[in-house]
């Protein structure tokens, strides 16, 4: 998939800083989603707050963020962003692995293959970038490490992962050979 085409009604695009509140809004909604019984509840709910209440300090740091944001990406539905990605270059510990640092999707927009156009794309990124190799971080509890093993993905290890004053579990998640995934992907679409 290119930048900018429609699929299903569905649009995956680059981020722009005029994206700083949908950004915000997809994160925090699926973190809560999705986290619930991982992370504090004080937490998730406090996040999820001060993002409905429209937090300016919240969202003008986001807004200055995705100014120089490289490929960071959003998923839009009729005008809505439903759901993001990131990709990075290789972290420290694994420099022949991109690095895909989030997939998020609100509930609402789960089942219609967002979340999979998503990880295709951020394959399609990494593949870009000179890498054949994934990796990830995969919340300890989170079931979409079964959509990963799915996919080859496995785990390697597993460490604390520091949010806010808090210390979770996640699981280091590599994929060998994206190429393969991508081929997977593009030929069988239906394998999603």
């Amino acid at each position: 998939m290119k930048d900018g085409v429609i699929m299903n009604n569905v649009l995956i695009r680059k981020v722009n800083p005029n994206d700083a509140y949908g950004v915000e809004y997809v994160s925090a909604h699926s973190w809560k989603e999705t986290y619930s019984g991982l992370i504090s509840d004080e937490y998730l709910d406090n996040r999820v707050k001060k993002i409905d209440n429209k937090d300016e300090e919240r969202i003008n740091k986001t807004r200055t963020f995705l100014e120089t944001a490289k490929n960071y990406y959003v998923a839009e539905c009729d005008n809505k962003i439903v759901g993001l990605l990131s990709v990075r270059e290789a972290i420290e510990e694994y420099p022949e692995y991109g690095h895909l640092g989030a997939i998020y999707v609100l509930k609402d927009y789960q089942g219609y293959g967002i979340g999979k156009e998503l990880f295709k794309k951020g394959i399609e990124d990494l593949i870009e970038m000179g890498y054949s190799k994934m990796q990830l971080e995969c919340m300890k509890g989170n079931n979409t490490i079964n959509f990963y093993k799915k996919y080859e993905g496995h785990i390697v290890n597993t460490i604390d992962y520091p949010i806010k004053d808090e210390m979770v579990k996640a699981d280091i998640v590599l994929f060998e050979d994206i190429n393969k995934i991508l081929e997977l992907l593009n030929n069988n679409p239906k394998s999603l």
